[in-house]
């Protein structure tokens, strides 16, 4: 990607600030949250400020950032509202980024200056009520039309922006005139498109201000020239996109990381206990350290891959994967800390730690979960590391760290190999994926924490490296000596017939008393 970057460089730094000062006088993230909608004057004034367009060509109306600055830009947001964060992430790397990469030249002349500049949004639908974070489960498919038409049909569930977007970009399994299956391919379908059908708005935990929602595909017409990529080719588009997202959310976790130190400390300097000042509380201390330390080493991973894109080098599955499993974890146990840091003052709602809590809970969600990644990336690890490996030594800097990293993985197949805690040989390897996608993000942590201290020197940078090397020893030492849980494993019929005898106890409840009506009257009906 093309960019001037001295003036990239300035227009960021006028940027933050334009955010924060706007932040001060223009949103109020409690109405937001309580009234469950950005204001429409917000998204104006984001997309009039090319905060909707910040990686597509000036060209098209974006502003052209390079990733590194894109990510302060969604780091400040992340402290400001991790809702409005995430609206502005799934607009331009789910909504934009598929287009601007994937589509025809006809349809980008067509779309991205609308969208770059906020006067349409676009959104990203793949999830079904049967396929989650496996994309190759989803039902939703496209079948001929005539000679360059497609009809889809299919739903779609939990897509943000949905309701709100001009443009969907919906991925489904295409089959040929005779049935045959041709692989998933993506389609950036109009909004108004004949057959395309919103569905009910999910009223979510958090990020309350950012609709969720269902989208019915009712035989929906499509042109072949809206195809993102190829026929068949649809999950390359979408996995670009979807990398890319969990870059965004481990920015957006970051700035969430700091929002909430900063006001743990404020709290704590002013709050005095029968120990005197909370802040020298060994409790407070020990909090702040470990959250202002974690800050440091996701700080070092995030903005060494940023450097790396924006160099043109490639970065391997895994180190995303490594960003989107740690920094969401982060976010989401600082945000319970700060509460019960503020102690009866953070359960109250006027005081921001609840709204953090709910909102960083569905990142640890969001863009596949913990766990999956989890196993997705020790699976990755255990059957071909090389790559991944090397990219710690040469890219990362670390090839001590990386030695470390390769024996523990050893040990832990071992281990996982003489001491089985499942009778199902399946179960027990997805349990070893698992234990070695956790040790991998600890490992790949310290690795980047420990490379930029080789090339600086920097005490700040040592002690980070100490935390993050502790932190893998650490794990590495409870993954050897086995879970509580592994120990005294029960298998499923068992569990079903434990839990089946708290119904003796506690009951089944399930409450039937009505609620709001909410449905027009059938008198009222348009005549069929």
């Amino acid at each position: 990607m093309e960019f001037n970057t001295q003036n990239n460089k300035t227009d960021v730094k006028n940027l933050l600030e334009w955010l924060r000062d706007y932040s001060k006088t223009r949103i109020n993230s409690r109405l937001i949250d309580e009234r469950r909608c950005i204001p429409p004057y917000i998204v104006l004034d984001l997309g009039n400020h090319g905060l909707l367009g910040m990686q597509v060509s000036p060209q098209y109306g974006g502003i052209n950032l390079n990733n590194r600055d894109m990510l302060r830009v969604l780091q400040q947001l992340g402290a400001i509202d991790p809702t409005l964060a995430s609206f502005v992430g799934v607009h331009n790397v789910l909504g934009t980024r598929p287009i601007a990469n994937y589509a025809s030249e006809a349809v980008k002349e067509e779309l991205l200056p609308s969208i770059a500049t906020g006067r349409k949004l676009a959104a990203f639908a793949l999830t079904e009520p049967g396929a989650g974070s496996n994309p190759q489960a989803i039902s939703a498919r496209a079948m001929p039309d005539r000679e360059t038409q497609w009809q889809l049909s299919g739903t779609k569930i939990w897509i943000g922006s949905a309701a709100w977007a001009s443009v969907i970009n919906t991925f489904v399994k295409t089959f040929d005139d005779k049935g045959q299956y041709l692989g998933i391919s993506g389609f950036a379908i109009h909004q108004d498109g004949t057959g395309l059908r919103q569905g009910p708005e999910s009223l979510t935990m958090g990020l309350r201000g950012m609709v969720q929602n269902t989208v019915y595909l009712d035989n929906v017409r499509v042109s072949s020239e809206y195809l993102l990529g190829q026929v068949g080719t649809g999950m390359k588009a979408a996995q670009d996109a979807m990398m890319h997202g969990r870059l965004c959310i481990s920015a957006v976790s970051l700035g969430g990381m700091k929002r909430c130190a900063q006001l743990m400390l404020r709290y704590a300097k002013r709050r005095n206990i029968s120990t005197g000042r909370l802040v020298d509380n060994p409790v407070t201390l020990v909090k702040l350290t470990d959250l202002t330390e974690s800050i440091v080493a996701l700080e070092s991973l995030i903005d060494r891959i940023a450097t790396l894109l924006d160099g043109g080098q490639s970065i391997p599955i895994e180190a995303y994967a490594v960003c989107k499993i740690s920094a969401p974890e982060f976010f989401w146990k600082a945000a319970d800390n700060l509460i019960q840091i503020l102690g009866g003052r953070g359960y109250i709602e006027t005081n921001i730690a609840p709204q953090f809590l709910r909102d960083s809970r569905v990142l640890r969600i969001y863009e596949g979960p913990t766990e999956t990644l989890n196993m997705f990336l020790g699976s990755k690890i255990n059957h071909r590391a090389e790559e991944f490996y090397e990219f710690i030594c040469e890219e990362l800097n670390a090839p001590k760290v990386a030695d470390a990293l390769k024996f523990a993985v050893n040990e832990i197949r071992d281990f996982y190999n003489t001491e089985s805690y499942f009778l199902n040989k399946n179960s027990s390897n997805r349990w070893l994926n698992i234990c070695i996608g956790e040790i991998v993000t600890l490992g790949t942590l310290w690795a980047a924490v420990e490379g930029l201290y080789k090339h600086s020197g920097s005490q700040r940078l040592y002690r980070t490296a100490i935390w993050s090397k502790l932190h893998f020893e650490q794990k590495l030492k409870v993954v050897l000596s086995g879970f509580p849980a592994n120990i005294a494993i029960n298998k499923a019929d068992i569990l079903d017939e434990i839990i089946s005898s708290y119904s003796d106890e506690v009951g089944e409840i399930e409450q039937t008393l009505s609620g709001e009506l909410h449905d027009l009257d059938e008198m009222l009906y348009p005549s069929c």
